[in-house]
């Protein structure tokens, strides 16, 4: 058995023996080589086809590499089925690939377990494949070039960015950005890392640009940024430079620079000229506007002043004095409009007391159309003097006719018998434009008449004006003449005719001289024009020539610099209170004069002038609407406005700002509704407080005025302290009343604050009657005393009110103070009233028992009737005043003593809580109260007024 089992093994061993190869073969697979590739980031190598040997030519237990040229092999094979012969090759631990050694050639062989035998050699390629793990560098992080001003490049530089990944895709890069660029953006960058503008670059504009540029490779990898700087390099292109492209201006500010930083620029020119002048010319353009520059429209007499006009000028037309004017207060002239038909304005005598003499000046500012063809063919006599009497002779007009401007001078009978001018017509446009213009006639004999008109004269031709020539008048026995305005009066009718039909504004005359010329150019020129200030500063070789009323200057300097110091003084004014609103442009137009005559003119630099007007102040008061007093408080003063507030607020760069304590207020009115009872009703005020304030307190029809240029602070403590009076004060159950105030010459209005005071009567209780028959009490003394010290001090304190019913002949109260036989009245009066009730109580109180007292205090109660059968009693008349003069029934005067006596002691403690000194500006006359009470006299014997203290009581106000 044995013996078999080894003769098997035998035969199987020699049978497999028999079918093993000699060496391992390695499974190429048809291919003459093994490719392999390997990612930079990776360790082992993809093959193709996969490392393995032929069937039955195994085991192997490893395989070996080789190489003809590499002396280092940077792999190895590692075998991971030894029976089928698989094997990979990976990167030998610690190394990194990359592409500097894109391939490796080797050669690869197996070797069999058992018996170390080798596989024939097989060619192995292996390609390192590159990854994009570099990113794009540039050699340096900041880049700084420069360029001219105005030039458009092609390239301004060449960027280069590198990558150290190999070849395409990775280490090419593909495309450069400017990352911040926007739109407009001046420059642009190509695929090539060409930088370029794409339009010329201005030095003005921006001295220099920054950059931010990129770099991506093909695998849109992008690099770190880098900074390019482009400077630009200012072009010498010779003008003026920083001319702004507007200048602001607002009617607050009056003046503003136009050049304030301007420089005049030349370049190089050594050799082409040498510099010996430099000049700009500086024009303002405003023919844009609808009527042309800001002008006065109607030159007021206080411009006429300021131009140095002759002082003695005579004013031919008068002032309105109504109160809608004076309430304005305007600082124009007034505007007379004439109808043509009726009205006409004669001089007075006193103005003017001699003919127009052959030596005069005549000023006028007119606005007058063509009208109808009878009113166009007829004369209009603007200014005209003639006989007084008798006859219709015209010494002198001036007239319009035909649309012509037309002046009549006869000479008088005395002068040289001569056929010489007398008349003047002047074909001008303006008189039947329907526009204002100012019109002067500078008579310096008749051989010598020269018109201005807005201030520039007229230029005479052979044919105008036309002149008429006459003989002198013939002798006569009337010498009265009337000089008269808008007509023409015609002595031997008695009546005025040729009217004129228009408008007239100022007209003076000046007799015996001429105006200067230049003073009529001043007053009428453009309120706004060129300023420049510094001609104090002008030192040799410079110049500044104003001309065209100021709307071109020439200004004239050694070098360029110089001139750029006087331009930047250069400012616009414009004076006109509210200024036409929108812009005006200038030039400056420079040159520079060489020394070898040669002229170079400079760039023309412009600019615009934007005229805004400010936003009107709003002047607004507020305040309580409704006040409560009641009959007693007002017949002895009720305040009117104490907590009245006034406040000024204007709108500057879309911000309310507080103007109240730097304003000034023309006038404010307190005005009743319906009118005040002058009779009856007053106001008051303090008077000193008035009298730190330069502000005037009237009366009117409806009510009280305060005028004056004064500050906000000044009228506000003056209303507070206005108190109301009614003499009569049950005659309103309430009082309605405006207040409204006005600024800026009247041109702006406050709102009206409309208040309502609720007149209340007082409800008698049963308290306030014990009060009043209480200090009638013999044992209760201090009555006289107390009323004597304070009662009748408030009283002379007060200027009170006066009705109708005090007014008498024998004793004048226009000037509104009390004084000396004042004082002795009111203490009369008082010593009197009092006397009366101190006899009436000791009566009362002899007559019977407390019961008979307590009996009369009901009756005192239910109806307040004495029994006075017997006694005489006089009526207080601070208590009943006026009653007489309206017509008060027997019943209406009668009054209880006791509620007289009560209602004084009232008064007294009112008078006693009102420190103030509060004086009723009115303009009345006061009866004597020295009659009146005789009947009381007897009964005050012994009672005398110490009057000794209040000699020196007087008050000053004004009506």
């Amino acid at each position: 058995m044995l013996t078999i089992l080894l003769f098997l093994h035998t035969v199987l061993t020699l049978i497999l023996a028999a079918h093993q190869h000699r060496v391992p073969i390695i499974d190429v697979n048809g291919v003459d080589t093994i490719v392999g590739t390997l990612r930079e980031d990776r360790t082992i190598v993809n093959l193709t086809p996969r490392l393995r040997i032929k069937p039955k030519t195994g085991p192997v237990c490893s395989f070996e590499l080789s190489s003809d040229t590499q002396r280092e092999i940077p792999f190895i094979v590692e075998v991971v089925d030894d029976k089928e012969g698989f094997g990979e090759i990976r990167l030998k631990d610690g190394l990194h690939l990359d592409c500097s050694t894109p391939k490796y050639k080797l050669n690869i062989v197996a070797i069999r377990c058992t018996d170390n035998a080798k596989s024939e050699s097989i060619p192995l390629q292996i390609s390192v494949k590159d990854v994009n793990d570099h990113a794009p560098e540039f050699a340096q992080p900041w880049y700084t070039f420069d360029v001219q001003e105005g030039k458009l490049y092609t390239e301004i530089a060449r960027l280069e960015a590198t990558d150290k990944d190999c070849g395409d895709p990775y280490g090419l890069i593909c495309s450069y950005e400017i990352s911040n660029a926007l739109d407009a953006f001046p420059f642009a960058i190509d695929e090539k890392g060409v930088l370029r503008n794409t339009q010329p670059l201005n030095y003005t504009k921006a001295k220099s640009y920054i950059l931010i540029i990129v770099a991506h490779d093909c695998g849109m990898r992008q690099s770190k940024s880098v900074l390019v700087t482009v400077n630009v390099r200012e072009a010498c292109t010779g003008g003026l430079q920083k001319i702004p492209e507007s200048v602001d201006f607002k009617s607050q500010t009056k003046s503003v620079k136009i050049l304030p930083e301007v420089r005049v620029k030349t370049c190089e020119m050594s050799a082409e000229c040498e510099v010996k002048s430099v000049s700009s010319v500086i024009t303002l353009h405003n023919s844009h506007l609808l009527d042309g520059c800001d002008k006065e429209e109607v030159v007021p007499t206080h411009i006429l002043t300021r131009c140095d006009a002759n002082a003695n000028a005579i004013s031919m037309l008068p002032q309105s004095d109504d109160e809608e004017t004076s309430e304005k207060a305007a600082t124009s002239d007034e505007k007379y409009e004439f109808d043509g038909k009726t009205n006409a304005l004669i001089v007075a005598e006193d103005k003017v007391d001699k003919l127009v003499p052959e030596t005069f000046t005549l000023l006028f500012a007119m606005k007058h159309t063509k009208g109808n063809r009878s009113e166009h063919l007829g004369k209009e006599n603007i200014l005209c003097e003639s006989d007084e009497n008798g006859m219709n002779r015209h010494h002198f007009s001036v007239y319009t006719r035909h649309c012509k401007l037309e002046m009549l001078m006869r000479r008088e009978s005395n002068a040289e018998a001569a056929f010489r001018a007398a008349e003047w017509r002047w074909s001008i446009a303006e008189v039947c434009d329907g526009k204002w213009h100012s019109y002067a006639i500078l008579f310096s004999n008749v051989d010598q008449v020269d018109l201005y008109i807005d201030g520039r004269k007229f230029v005479a031709t052979s044919d105008n004006p036309e002149i008429l020539d006459d003989w002198p008048l013939h002798r006569s026995k009337l010498k009265k003449t009337r000089l008269v305005v808008g007509a023409c009066w015609h002595g031997r009718n008695q009546t005025m005719s040729q009217y004129f039909r228009g408008h007239l504004s100022y007209m003076l005359y000046l007799p015996g001289k001429v105006e200067q010329p230049q003073n009529l150019l001043c007053a009428t020129q453009c309120r706004e024009q060129l300023k420049f200030d510094a001609m104090d500063q002008l030192v040799p070789g410079e110049e500044a020539i104003f001309e065209n009323d100021s709307s071109v200057l020439t200004l004239k300097a050694n070098t360029p610099k110089d001139l750029s110091l006087l331009l930047q003084k250069v400012q616009y004014v414009n004076s006109i209170k509210s200024p036409t609103p929108g812009h005006r442009s200038f030039e400056v137009a420079t040159s520079i004069e060489c020394t070898n005559n040669k002229t170079i003119q400079l760039n023309t630099g412009k600019g615009y002038i934007f005229v805004k007007n400010e936003a009107d102040p709003v002047l607004s008061i507020s305040g309580v609407s409704v006040v409560n007093s009641d009959q007693h408080l007002v017949r002895t003063g009720a305040p009117m406005l104490a907590d009245i507030k006034i406040t000024v607020t204007q709108t500057v760069d879309d911000e309310e700002v507080e103007k109240t304590s730097e304003t000034y207020l023309d006038w404010c009115k307190v005005h009743l509704k319906p009118s005040r009872d002058i009779d009856l009703e007053y106001f008051s005020s303090p008077a000193s407080l008035i009298a730190s304030w330069r502000i005037d307190f009237e009366h009117d029809k409806q009510g009280l005025l305060l005028k004056g240029k004064e500050k906000v602070k000044g009228y506000r403590e003056i209303l507070s302290k206005i108190h109301y009076f009614n003499i009569r004060a049950e005659s309103f159950a309430k009082r309605i009343y405006g207040v409204q105030c006005a600024m800026n010459d009247g041109n702006i209005l406050s709102n009206e604050l409309l208040v309502t005071m609720n007149i209340e009567v007082p409800k008698p209780s049963e308290t306030q009657l014990e009060e009043v028959i209480e200090p009638l009490d013999p044992q209760f003394d201090p009555v006289l005393g107390h009323f004597g010290s304070n009662r009748l001090q408030n009283i002379l304190e007060l200027d009170m009110p006066r009705s109708g019913a005090f007014i008498s002949q024998q004793y004048d109260g226009s000037q509104g103070a009390v004084a000396g036989g004042a004082v002795a009245i009111v203490i009369v009066v008082c010593v009197g009233f009092l006397l009366v009730l101190l006899v009436i109580g000791v009566l009362k109180m002899r007559e019977g028992p407390y019961s008979e007292r307590h009996r009369n205090r009901k009756n005192t109660e239910g109806g307040m009737e004495w029994d006075d059968s017997g006694m005489n009693i006089t009526v207080n008349p601070l208590d009943e005043v006026g009653k007489n003069a309206i017509g008060y029934t027997n019943e209406e005067e009668s009054s209880d003593d006791g509620e007289s006596y009560r209602e004084d002691e009232m008064s007294e403690e009112d008078d006693d809580d009102d420190d103030e000194q509060v004086l009723p500006h009115v303009q009345m006359n006061v009866r004597r109260y020295k009659n009146l009470f005789a009947s009381a006299r007897p009964n005050a014997t012994g009672l005398e007024w110490d009057d000794t203290t209040l000699s020196n009581v007087t008050h000053t106000y004004n009506v």
